[in-house]
């Protein structure tokens, strides 16, 4: 059963992706019963994000707080800087990355959840220690949490 929640900022459970990525788990599947889920990722200067990828199951939606955001939505490509934010929908093909010279900040939303809190714990697992995870253990991960490359 959900319940509300407030959350103090620099606060709550995070992950690290390798060490150019932070990412605050704000809204986990048991806080929403799997609704909805709501992250803030934090990305080190001209760090990668994510590969164009497709969800099939749940829509995204982003908003950037701090730096540039190279967003890849379908064939364009758009540089968001604080304030924008993007859409997208169940099998629309997505990607994003910090193409600025300083810290990112990036809040994440998915709706439904489909676990996606235990995607990013999965991500800090297979990448811990500077390991570089084959794309086979990738793409099984990403799967698993409806996410498949294009």
């Amino acid at each position: 059963m959900s319940i509300p929640l407030f959350v103090p900022p620099g606060e709550g459970e995070f992950v690290n992706i390798r060490d150019t990525k932070r990412t605050y788990l704000k809204l986990t599947t048991p806080d929403s019963d799997g609704e909805f889920g709501f992250f803030e990722h934090h990305m080190a200067p001209e760090a990668s994000g994510a590969s164009p990828h497709v969800h099939k199951k749940a829509t995204e939606m982003f908003y950037v707080v701090q730096g540039e955001i190279e967003f890849t939505i379908g064939d364009r490509k758009e540089v968001g800087t604080p304030g924008a934010f993007a859409y997208v929908p169940k099998n629309a093909p997505h990607g994003f990355t910090n193409v600025g010279s300083e810290a990112a900040t990036l809040l994440i939303m998915f709706y439904p959840m489909n676990n996606r809190d235990d995607y990013f714990r999965g991500l800090e697992r297979l990448t811990r220690n500077g390991r570089n995870p084959s794309l086979e253990e990738l793409q099984e991960h990403m799967a698993t949490y409806d996410q498949y490359m294009v």
